[in-house]
């Protein structure tokens, strides 16, 4: 994912908190009945999945340090 794409989750994580995920999923939902540019929902699918990663709670094996 581009920075911009990281930049934006993080943005909406510090905005909303946990509840970032469920905004996101509002916008893109919102867009797609709107049919809106491919290319924008392709955008806010990369930040949905950053925004995940920023709000997950706990790290994955491959993330810890040993």
């Amino acid at each position: 994912m581009t920075r911009g794409v990281w930049i934006m989750a993080a943005w909406l994580v510090a905005r909303h908190g946990a509840a970032a995920p469920q905004e996101v999923h509002s916008r893109i939902l919102a867009m797609r009945r709107a049919l809106a540019d491919e290319h924008q929902i392709a955008s806010w699918l990369m930040i949905d999945g950053a925004v995940h990663e920023l709000v997950r709670a706990v790290p994955r094996d491959s993330e810890t340090v040993h």
